[in-house]
């Protein structure tokens, strides 16, 4: 099979690291599995663009040598998720194939081939700030509501919408135990023993796998919100016998070892479709997670409110600044100034006092402690 041409089977050899070349064949996975990655390359980033429904993203150009676990990695941060965000698309003949000068669209929480004609347009509609604007998404620098979106639908990843889990999800979580492979590292398709069994799992049972739970804390008075965690991949329970379980990996996002450990698995909606809070929400960020994405402005950000105060999932909600108090010298009085828009949110996650919310536009990098309320359908000044 020749290089440049890497079907369905084939894609976890791309994301050991084997490249999209010219000339060479495509070799088949190693059995060594994850312990035989070659170290990634770093392709250039592509030019900004956005589609039909006002998402910012990047359209990148494969060459020679390029890989989807590259490509990840450069424009998601991470190169184990682009399994959990490949999305096939119904205009491309074969979505599964990349060749060089084959276009990807990339956001935070989706990857996908385009054409070429598709991606020419993508890119003219973000070179044009002042139409962009009219349409509701990011224009330069610039923070724009989400309220217009043509689609009113986003697409999300699971890694960041279920990033934030409840103290007590924690507090009852199991582990891996053990494996029948040898290797240190465990990844998609590796049997597991996990740290359940008989009376407190079924087969069919799915888990969610993560490690390195950090305490999430209100900003205001301290109290503990939850844990944010890694999210590894899941695993399916596969036979159950004592006191424990077999079970499988079906994804991996990352290295999974023996001692990570595992929630009841709540699979998230592909897609979220955007609407009005029903209520006046205002809260704070209270964290943001590590390793951000670089595509547009994609990050997953924390927020001190939830269902007990009216968020719904969906709701449209904004960053912004207090207006200041200002001195009008000519008629010697004080003025205050609007408040300004520094970055929309859509919530992809609703807990009872906390939520997950999606950044779809910022003028600034966000900070743990920005005041978030219900989006007032304004466009941001420059």
């Amino acid at each position: 099979m020749r290089a440049g041409r890497v079907p369905t089977l084939l894609m976890i050899a791309l994301a050991l690291g084997f490249s999209v070349g010219a000339g060479a064949e495509v070799p088949e996975a190693p059995s060594a599995g994850i312990d035989s990655q070659a170290p990634p390359s770093d392709p250039s980033l592509g030019p900004w663009a956005v589609d039909e429904a006002g998402n910012v993203g990047r359209i990148h150009t494969v060459v020679p040598g390029d890989t989807l676990w590259d490509i990840s990695s450069a424009y998601l941060g991470t190169a184990w998720v682009w399994p959990a965000v490949w999305h096939d698309n119904e205009d491309i003949e074969n979505p599964h194939l990349i060749v060089p000068e084959d276009r990807i669209w990339i956001t935070a929480g989706e990857m996908r081939k385009i054409t070429r004609e598709r991606a020419d347009a993508m890119i003219a509609a973000r070179a044009e700030p002042a139409e962009a604007a009219e349409e509701g998404v990011v224009a330069g620098e610039e923070a724009i509501v989400a309220s217009d979106l043509p689609s009113r639908r986003i697409r999300i990843a699971e890694r960041g919408a279920m990033g934030f889990v409840s103290q007590a999800a924690v507090e009852a979580a199991t582990s891996i135990v053990g494996s029948p492979s040898a290797r240190d590292w465990l990844a998609e398709g590796d049997r597991v023993y996990i740290g359940k069994g008989e009376g407190r799992v079924e087969v069919g049972d799915e888990f969610t796998l993560f490690r390195d739970a950090e305490p999430v804390h209100d900003i205001r008075g301290g109290r503990r919100l939850g844990y944010h965690v890694d999210i590894l991949g899941w695993l399916v329970v596969r036979q159950v016998e004592g006191d424990s379980a077999t079970a499988e990996i079906r994804m991996s996002r990352s290295e999974i070892s023996r001692g990570d450990r595992m929630i009841p698995r709540v699979e998230v909606p592909a897609e979220v479709e955007l609407t009005a809070a029903p209520t006046w929400i205002a809260g704070n960020i209270v964290f943001i997670p590590e390793g951000r994405t670089q595509v547009a402005d994609g990050d997953y950000v924390y927020l001190n409110r939830g269902a007990s105060e009216g968020v719904v999932l969906g709701a449209e909600l904004e960053v912004y600044g207090p207006g200041a108090l200002r001195d009008e010298r000519v008629e010697g009085k004080k003025v205050t100034t609007p408040d300004r828009i520094e970055a929309s949110l859509v919530v992809v996650d609703v807990k009872h006092s906390t939520a997950v919310a999606y950044v779809t536009g910022s003028r600034r990098p966000l900070e743990v402690g920005d005041r978030v309320r219900s989006a007032t359908r304004e466009v941001a000044s420059r």
